[in-house]
């Protein structure tokens, strides 16, 4: 499964949000891509689309089993 992200803008207060899950990997990459296109400006800001894979449940990304170090 491959999740589609839109990021959006920290500095203009655009929102983030989860687009949704494709099984295909070219699905998802040609859904973002399109989603660039159509909605790359939205709430006054720049946004972009981005694919990921989807981590197994349950597994934490092993730099965030430890504590932040200053």
């Amino acid at each position: 499964m491959w999740l589609v992200i839109n990021i959006g803008c920290i500095e203009c207060h655009v929102s983030s949000n989860i687009v949704g899950l494709i099984a295909d990997k070219v699905e998802a990459d040609a859904l973002a891509k399109r989603l660039s296109e159509s909605h790359g400006w939205r709430e006054g800001g720049q946004n972009e689309f981005e694919v990921f894979p989807l981590p197994e449940v349950g597994v934490i990304a092993p730099e965030y089993l430890q504590p932040a170090t200053k």
